[in-house]
């Protein structure tokens, strides 16, 4: 018996339009009606933008209004987020799993706490990416502008604050908020933390992350190299070892030593890889330049 293509399946019609490029997807919705639902389900569950002509597009044509009820992950990448752009993005986003918010402008704390709390049922990933010294249009993140929404991710599962000003202070915030004995008696939903670029915390900080009852459901951290603050290859190791049930990813950056550490790179490199070597809950990432902005994009929408 031959089936026409109107009587397949929902999963059928997914399993075949999942392999389609977003052009192709784009044609797909214009066959008939049928096509039309699940071409565009596929081509806006994740809505990932990164120029302001796409930006206006989207703006424009109300597309966060007709596609709501497809997206469930959002992606901004150097976006100016206007007053009247917020009201768009809390109006009509729905159920969203995963926001990242990646070198924006325009970033306040009432949005960051009210686009949270919205789907703070829902909200699985969450990710923020701040602006390199010279960036000074892009939003600075900091624990006053951070704190508020921390008590909104109770339910994420996968933490990045990449590239912040965030301090000690936030790192017990995250403790205090997040943990197993004030999420309503149920264990923390937190498996990932990635504090890639975090250049104010230090090791007492991070330790604190480790407190006995608390992120009991933590199994992997990322953690920039910053011999100053005391995050070294003894923090590392440290870690490493008391810790075996976790996974940690440690990354050094060669432009952001400063003169005294920058003599000593290449020895702290052979230093990282002995631990990787000893350690199978250790991967150790040696950049020479800091993330271009097309890494940054690849690293969270892949």
């Amino acid at each position: 018996m031959v089936l026409d293509a109107i009587s397949l399946s929902e999963k059928t019609y997914t399993a075949i339009f999942e392999h389609l490029t977003n052009s192709q997807l784009s044609v797909a919705s214009t066959v008939c009606k049928t096509w039309s639902i699940y071409a565009l389900a596929l081509l806006y569950r994740r809505i990932s933008i990164n120029t302001s002509s796409i930006w206006s597009h989207f703006l424009k044509y109300n597309l966060f209004q007709k596609q709501s009820s497809n997206c469930k992950e959002l992606i901004l990448f150097s976006i100016n987020i206007s007053s009247s752009d917020k009201l768009v993005l809390l109006e009509h986003t729905k159920d969203l799993n995963h926001i990242a918010l990646l070198k924006c402008h325009n970033l306040d704390e009432d949005f960051l706490f009210e686009l949270t709390k919205k789907h703070a049922k829902t909200l699985e990933k969450f990710t923020l990416w701040g602006p390199r010294t010279f960036e000074s249009s892009v939003t600075l993140l900091n624990d006053k502008l951070l704190n508020p929404c921390l008590s909104n991710l109770l339910n994420v599962k996968q933490l990045s604050i990449c590239a912040a000003n965030i301090s000690d202070q936030f790192l017990l915030l995250i403790v205090s908020t997040l943990s197993d004995q004030n999420n309503n008696s149920s264990p923390s939903s937190l498996i990932e933390l990635d504090l890639t670029e975090c250049w104010k915390i230090t090791g007492f900080g991070v330790a604190e992350l480790f407190s006995p009852n608390h992120l009991s459901s933590l199994r992997k951290l990322k953690l920039q190299y910053h011999e100053e603050n005391n995050i070294d290859v003894e923090f590392f190791e440290l870690l490493a070892n008391s810790f075996p049930d976790q996974k940690f990813d440690f990354l050094i950056t060669k432009n952001y030593l400063r003169n005294k550490v920058l003599t000593k790179f290449d020895q702290i490199c052979s230093e990282l890889d002995s631990l990787e070597n000893k350690n199978s809950n250790v991967f150790v990432e040696k950049r020479d330049n800091v993330w271009m902005d097309h890494e940054i994009l690849k690293k969270f929408t892949t």
